[in-house]
């Protein structure tokens, strides 16, 4: 654990979560398609899902597209209560998609990423007093001063003060490659202590000058980090990454975005952030942004990191293509813990 320098003063604002749950179930649910697919039946009968009994707290909808030319129609569920979410995964409406007999379809790809976080291996950042970030939409959230300096968020992690949450494996083994997944249900089984990151933003409130700064200056260098970290996992200890933009229920337009992205380890994603060029050059950008803007804009930044135990996750793909989620260490991780 770092420790908050002496005298600390941010010169920023920032409000972090209070978790006054046991733990978070956090659920990332995907409909993969290609050709101009619309999977507007799918989508329906998952959102059914999402308001019937025992359903999450908050729910989240995203489109990405991969590199492979897939369309993935992605929902982001949290529950603050991992009995709801145990009666809700056994039901029915549930059980038809992923039963443990249920075969994958042929019509497009279906994965989920469901992860349990103990509420003392998460922290959240908030630039605003903002209750529409992730947990926050369900959980209160409080001003910290525990920002602003490199190893803050590792601080923000309760556990930290007794956990290094170190990894029995090293980077340089992350370079594999997994064969045909189309037509195949495959789980991944991650060893303990990978980390996982949502960082997001909205530009919702920006004026129309600060908008365009953002969409053509710091946009295009997310996009261009996430994939980088994405394509190299043996120098960045990144297991998956992907850029979304954030819609309506509806699916509607909005402008959020985010990337969600899991690494070998805290450690793999404190390092990348303090010294990677990939996410130097994002600070760089941001930075411009604020200057550009007298260092008084209307975009809103927040995160969530989680370090996750390899008995509280399921990482499911059925019918998709070997890129997806982290399928291409489908070998390497292939034995339950």
């Amino acid at each position: 654990m770092a420790a908050l320098p002496l005298n600390h003063e941010p010169k920023s604002n920032a409000w972090t979560a209070e978790f006054n749950t046991e733990c978070i179930v956090f659920g990332q649910f995907g409909i993969q398609t290609k050709n101009g697919m619309n999977p507007t039946g799918y989508i329906e009968q998952f959102l059914n899902a999402f308001q019937a009994p025992y359903g999450p707290a908050h729910v989240d909808r995203a489109v990405h597209q991969d590199i492979d030319e897939y369309v993935n129609h992605i929902f982001l569920v949290y529950w603050d209560n991992m009995e709801v979410f145990e009666e809700w995964n056994s039901s029915s409406s549930i059980e038809k998609y992923w039963g443990e007999s249920v075969e994958p379809v042929q019509d497009v790809g279906l994965w989920r990423e469901i992860v349990v976080i103990s509420n003392d291996h998460i922290e959240t950042i908030h630039s605003g007093e903002n209750h529409d970030n992730g947990v926050s939409n369900f959980l209160p959230i409080k001003y910290t001063k525990v920002h602003e300096y490199w190893g803050s968020m590792r601080d923000r992690i309760q556990a930290s003060t007794h956990d290094r949450f170190d990894t029995a494996y090293d980077k340089k083994i992350l370079e594999q490659a997994f064969g045909v997944s189309l037509g195949k249900r495959i789980r991944v089984y991650p060893p303990d202590n990978i980390c996982l990151i949502r960082t997001a933003q909205n530009w919702v409130q920006c004026s129309d000058e600060e908008r365009k700064t953002y969409v053509d200056l710091v946009e295009p260098t997310l996009k261009e980090g996430s994939e980088y970290i994405r394509q190299n996992p043996s120098e960045t200890g990144c297991l998956s990454s992907k850029f979304v933009y954030e819609i309506a229920l509806t699916g509607d337009s909005l402008d959020k975005s985010c990337t969600i992205a899991y690494f070998l380890s805290l450690a793999h994603l404190e390092e990348w952030a303090k010294s990677h060029p990939s996410h130097l050059k994002i600070y760089k950008t941001f930075f411009e942004m604020l200057k550009k803007h007298n260092y008084a804009t209307e975009l809103a930044l927040w995160h969530e990191v989680s370090v996750l135990k390899s008995d509280q996750v399921i990482f499911e793909y059925m019918n998709c293509h070997s890129s997806t989620g982290l399928l291409k260490f489908a070998n390497l991780f292939a034995q339950k813990p």
